[in-house]
């Protein structure tokens, strides 16, 4: 089994090579492409003329290192009321970034189901919901097949604004996210299991993945409070044993075990039952935000012990 990493903070902070070098040094053996940087970063490492040259180079570079590029994101910045064709620029964002996965000989890359922008809770929504995404997926798959790529299908946190509250409205339940999956009926759609959305969209990450056995070819893996998206390294729940926690902690103003609450034991069991032996992902954005970047290579060292020891726990 691989140990992955999502490299979008790094690859903005010190370039693809570069972020490479470091995830090889902390120990990864894979990484996780991401493409939803925005801006200054999609410019330089994806919009220029030369993107197809650099990708390539990027492929070999990883290849020399060792580094597997197992996994990708594309953007999520396409809504719904976007046309779904060529004519729409974000759509456009997604095709080119299945294009540059695939000329890295990355085998899939997750695309975001999009979210209707209607009133949450009317009758029919989810039939909705799927039906709009049904043709999204089928207007993409079409580039997949010409690339070589899957498109891997993401439970997702379906948050509402203005508390930006999670909801189930993204593929937020194990039935819905299954159903997207064999709606489309392709070999070029899988599924990637985020571990950290099915915690704030069902509370309860182990039982998401016991139902989804045989949909679940990917995983993203991270720590939240159930309510915010925090992907943060898991290591963090274990201070959640007040005699464990470190001496500032104690003055938080929130009380143990009310912060991180991923059943992680539970969760590596559920994994192992299900016969999970994909790449073991850890998609650590915000853990990894908090670092300056000379103290990066410090927290990639840490996630890597943490990874390799929960990885030996789904592996048996």
């Amino acid at each position: 089994m691989l140990l992955s990493v999502e490299n979008g903070v790094a690859l903005e902070r010190v370039g693809a090579k570069a972020a490479i070098d470091m995830f090889v040094e902390a120990g990864f053996t894979g990484m996780d492409y991401s493409f939803f940087n925005s801006g200054e970063v999609w410019d330089r490492e994806f919009g220029s003329p030369d993107a197809f040259r650099k990708a390539e180079e990027v492929r070999r570079y990883a290849e020399e290192k060792g580094l597997v590029l197992s996994q990708s994101h594309a953007p999520f910045r396409f809504c719904d009321g976007m046309e779904m064709n060529e004519s729409e620029p974000e759509f456009c964002r997604v095709v080119r970034s299945m294009e540059l996965a695939a000329a890295m000989g990355i085998p899939a890359i997750v695309v975001h189901s999009v979210m209707l922008q209607e009133e949450p809770g009317l009758p029919g929504y989810n039939e909705r919901m799927l039906d709009y995404n049904e043709r999204y997926y089928n207007a993409l798959l079409p580039y997949a097949e010409r690339f070589g790529i899957r498109i891997a299908v993401e439970n997702l946190t379906g948050r509402r604004p203005p508390l930006n509250e999670p909801t189930t409205d993204n593929l937020g339940t194990p039935e819905l996210f299954m159903e997207m999956q064999d709606r489309l009926k392709s070999p070029y759609i899988c599924g990637c299991l985020d571990i950290g959305h099915a915690n704030m969209t069902t509370h309860d990450a182990p039982g998401f993945i016991r139902k989804c056995k045989g949909y679940i070819q990917y995983i993203h893996t991270h720590d939240n409070d159930g309510f915010h998206d925090n992907h943060q390294l898991p290591a963090i729940s274990y201070y959640l044993d007040k005699d464990q926690m470190p001496e500032r902690a104690l003055k938080a103003p929130r009380k143990p075990g009310e912060y991180f609450n991923i059943p992680w034991d539970e969760v590596l069991l559920a994994l192992r039952e299900i016969g999970y032996d994909g790449p073991f992902n850890l998609e650590l954005v915000r853990y990894m935000s908090g670092f300056r970047t000379e103290d990066l290579p410090l927290g990639l060292k840490l996630a890597v012990q943490i990874g390799r020891r929960m990885m030996r726990e789904v592996e048996g």
